[in-house]
């Protein structure tokens, strides 16, 4: 006897928009931090006397930096709760069964994209965070509640002495190979190594990441479970507090970044030690205001229109990242083409890039279905079709 098809997973275009959207940050900062590897994710300012140059990665940081690590985890967490709701027994079973083998098959992606192709973490950290929340949207709402800040206070708990030594030692570790590492490398060999040594020590040297993603996570959990982005009588006050009381203070937040990355350049010789840790905090803070905002934007005016143009990519976003990666292993490595325009190059690259596959990605769920790596994750194999439930 056959068993049934399994039904297609709910998709909601405002999530979708926002996973698109959130590319933007991950794609420019990995720009501007690829040539250099191993130091501050905001690269270094070429030229260093440049104002222009410096003003970048100021912006970088205020709008980018730390954002887009959370607005992923929330929106992981809440496209799982609503991915789920309404199975029970033996169809939810199947729908996690499901989810932990694209899980699985996401986080060896992660690590051999880490180890071989940019050691940015953040496919290995969102695998990791698709299996820890896979029970999550089985548990009443207290407890989903009481775990979350649970994990938040152990986030803090645990970072909070971690960033008072940096801030009192200076930042411990490894010490880069050079300002230029990835475009100096003379062989892949020697470029793996660098990706290497990188991903491994950003796993150790981040303990407090595990507890961050968690704790946003569960919130996007919790606030699928809620429907707060999709339901205004539920949402609106929440979408109040987002406008009136969190964007507010992340915006205090990263202006204070910004504040920080000057000062870095200027009297610390380009350390962005205090910036980068800065930017865990406001970060998250600043982005779950921005969701918010978003949310309550979206249902007054019945959707926005250059938001709503990420849809696609958002869909295609773990093919899209790792093409970005790609282009930048061939661009930027010294092993290849060895490309180093300088601060004001490499924004410009990883604004232009994103810019698009915005326009891209449309032709291409058009045309072709979902991404290769998209499928692929799903297991169906590589490729793409025009007809998916993805």
């Amino acid at each position: 006897m056959s068993l049934p098809a399994a039904r297609a997973p709910a998709r909601s275009a405002l999530i979708d928009s926002l996973r698109g959207a959130a590319l933007l940050g991950v794609i420019v900062m990995n720009a501007l931090a690829y040539p250099h590897a191993l130091g501050s994710p905001l690269g270094v300012v070429s030229p260093a006397d440049s104002t222009i140059a410096l003003s970048l990665h100021a912006l970088a940081s205020a709008l980018l930096q730390a954002k887009s690590y959370a607005f992923l985890a929330f929106l992981s967490g809440y496209a799982w709760a609503m991915q789920v709701r309404g199975r029970r027994g033996e169809a939810l079973a199947r729908a996690e069964r499901g989810r932990r083998a694209r899980m699985l098959r996401q986080g060896a992606l992660g690590i051999a994209h880490g180890l071989f192709i940019w050691f940015g973490d953040i496919l290995s950290w969102l695998a990791l965070l698709g299996l820890l929340l896979l029970q999550a949207p089985r548990w009443r709402l207290r407890v989903l509640r009481n775990r979350m800040f649970a994990w938040f206070a152990v986030w803090l708990l645990l970072a909070m002495p971690l960033w008072a030594a940096r801030i009192i030692d200076g930042p411990p570790g490894f010490t880069p190979p050079g300002a230029w590492a990835v475009v100096d490398a003379s062989s892949w060999s020697e470029v793996f190594a660098i990706h290497r040594e990188g991903y491994f020590a950003y796993f150790v040297g981040a303990p407090w990441q595990v507890p961050m993603m968690l704790s946003l996570g569960l919130l996007g959990v919790w606030a699928g479970r809620l429907r707060v982005l999709e339901r205004a009588r539920i949402g609106a006050r929440a979408w109040r507090t987002g406008t009136r009381v969190l964007l507010p203070l992340g915006a205090a937040g990263a202006l204070l970044q910004a504040l920080l990355v000057i000062r870095g350049q200027r009297e610390l010789g380009g350390d962005f030690s205090l910036a980068d840790l800065a930017s865990q905090l406001t970060g998250p803070l600043l982005a779950a205001g921005l969701v918010l905002a978003v949310a309550g934007a979206w249902h007054r005016r019945g959707g926005l229109p250059l938001l709503a143009r990420c849809e696609a990519l958002g869909r295609l976003s773990l093919s899209a990242y790792v093409a970005h990666t790609l282009c930048c292993a061939l661009l930027m490595s010294g092993a290849a083409l060895g490309w180093a325009p300088g601060s004001v190059g490499l924004f410009a690259f990883g604004l232009a890039w994103w810019a698009i596959a915005v326009c891209v990605a449309p032709l291409w769920r058009r045309h072709a279905g979902e991404g290769p790596l998209e499928r692929w994750v799903r297991g169906a194999g590589w490729g793409s079709r025009r007809n998916t439930t993805t």
